[in-house]
C-alpha cells in the first residue's frame, strides 16, 4: 500500500471514529436526560400511599377522553424521533413543533397499544403528568397564568396511539426531556411487542 493510500485509509478511519464518538455522545446525554426523569419520578413515587397511586391511575384511564385543544395552525417544525443504534436506528415517529405546543406522532409502520408498557406508568404518570402538575402549582403561586399551564391529550384510533398533543411547550429543555421519553417509551414498547407478542 502506497503512503498516499495509507493516508487516506487513516483519514477514513478517523472521521469513522469521529462519527461515531458523536453519535455515542448524543445517546449519552441521551440516557443521562432520562435517568433524571427516572429519579425524579422514583423519588415521588416512593413517597406516595398505595391509595394514591390508585386514584393516579384512575385518573389515567381518561385520558383518551379530554376536550380537544384547538386544531394547530400555522407552521411545524419537524423532527425525526429515531431508536437508539441497538435498534438499528429505527424510525420511531416526529415530532411536530408549533407555537407554544408539540405533536408527536407515531411513524406510519408500527403500531402502539397504549396498554402496553411503559405507555402509562412512565411517559403519562411520571412524565407529562408531572410536567402538568408543576405548571398547576405555578399557578397557583401566581407565576404562571392559567392558560399558560401545561396540558396534553392523548389521541387514539381504539387502543392505538395516533398523537400525543402538548399544548403550552415553549421550554427547549422540555422538549428535549419530551422527546426523549417518547424514544425510551416507544423502544420499550417495540420490544415488549417482538418479545411478548402484545
Amino acid at each position: 500500500m502506497s503512503l498516499e493510500e495509507t493516508a487516506r485509509s487513516l483519514a477514513d478511519l478517523k472521521k469513522y471514529l469521529e462519527d461515531k464518538l458523536a453519535a455515542l455522545t448524543a445517546e449519552i446525554e441521551h440516557i443521562k436526560a432520562l435517568i433524571r426523569i427516572v429519579d425524579e419520578a422514583l423519588a415521588k413515587v416512593s413517597f406516595k400511599p398505595a391509595s394514591a397511586l390508585e386514584v393516579s391511575r384512575e385518573g389515567v384511564q381518561q385520558i383518551s377522553q379530554p376536550s380537544p385543544p384547538p386544531t394547530p395552525r400555522g407552521l411545524e417544525t419537524e423532527t425525526l424521533i429515531m431508536a437508539s443504534s441497538r435498534m438499528s436506528n429505527k424510525l420511531l415517529g416526529k415530532m411536530y413543533i408549533g407555537e407554544g405546543y408539540i405533536r408527536i406522532v407515531p411513524a406510519q409502520d408500527i403500531e402502539l397499544n397504549i396498554n402496553i408498557p411503559p405507555f402509562r406508568q412512565f411517559l403519562v404518570e411520571k412524565v407529562l403528568e408531572e410536567m402538568r402538575r408543576k405548571d398547576r402549582e405555578a399557578v397557583e403561586r401566581g407565576e404562571l397564568r392559567e392558560e399558560e399551564a401545561l396540558d396534553y391529550e392523548i389521541k387514539t384510533k381504539g387502543d392505538i396511539l395516533t398523537e400525543i398533543f402538548v399544548k403550552n411547550v415553549v421550554d427547549e429543555r422540555r422538549m428535549r426531556e419530551l422527546k426523549n421519553a417518547v424514544r425510551w417509551t416507544f423502544e420499550r414498547m417495540l420490544e415488549k411487542i417482538a418479545h411478548r407478542g402484545f
